[in-house]
């Protein structure tokens, strides 16, 4: 499948310091993770306002489905996701 545009919204963005904006994306789809995590998947993401170390929320309503994500890179106006991994 392909990334949707108007499916991606920054739900949180905090004010000052290096806290991570915090977006929502409805994986209507579903694009499979590997997909997601593909180069440049948020191909608008730099101009939606996202950076190096946002975190990603992708949900598909239809199947309960749910996985976080953290902005890996930015190149142009594009954006790649990885899955974070817990700080041990």
């Amino acid at each position: 499948m392909a990334y949707t545009a108007d499916n991606l919204a920054m739900v949180i963005n905090p004010t000052g310091g290096a806290l991570p904006r915090v977006f929502l994306y409805l994986n209507a789809t579903p694009d499979a993770d590997a997909t997601i995590v593909g180069a440049s998947y948020f191909a608008d993401g730099v101009t939606k306002g996202m950076r190096v170390g946002d975190l990603v929320d992708a949900i598909n309503v239809g199947t309960a489905k749910y996985k976080r994500y953290q902005v890996a890179s930015v190149s142009g106006a594009a954006a790649t996701v990885a899955a974070p991994t817990a700080i041990t």
